[in-house]
């Protein structure tokens, strides 16, 4: 790949009025993806910054979804633990979320399901809708 100009970059990132970063959350997702929608469709090719910018808003796209997008038909249960293995959690570290470590066992066993109030916790610990919890 040809060295980028990196003035040039500035001033593609500049253009796009989006600054590339690490995705935390729905909202950033969604910023990056219209980011990405502008260089994908060009009228002309791309120069070799834009084509560097496209790549890196994919890359980074991907992440976001590799953590966060869950299989269709999961239970809350699966979406909690599949969150936990994608981010390296123990049951530990959701026990100021659920109260007790207790719950957080019960929980994860399946029984209780998750309620209305720590689908709401879950959702802002982890950045995404409640409705995945309940």
């Amino acid at each position: 790949m040809p060295t980028l100009n990196a003035e040039k970059y500035a001033s593609v990132v500049s253009e796009y009025e989006y600054a590339p970063k690490v995705i935390d959350s729905e909202r950033e997702y969604r910023q990056s993806r219209r980011a990405l929608e502008r260089p994908v469709f060009p009228e002309r090719k791309l120069s070799g910054e834009e084509d560097a910018l496209a790549k890196l808003l994919l890359h980074l796209i991907g992440v976001y979804e590799d953590r966060t997008v869950v299989p269709p038909k999961t239970t809350p249960r699966q979406v909690l633990q599949h969150l936990m293995e994608q981010r390296g959690l123990k049951q530990a570290d959701l026990v100021r979320l659920f109260g007790a470590a207790s719950i957080v066992s019960e929980v994860l066993s399946g029984k209780p399901e998750i309620n209305a109030r720590h689908a709401r916790g879950l959702s802002n610990y982890f950045g995404l809708p409640a409705d995945l919890f309940v």
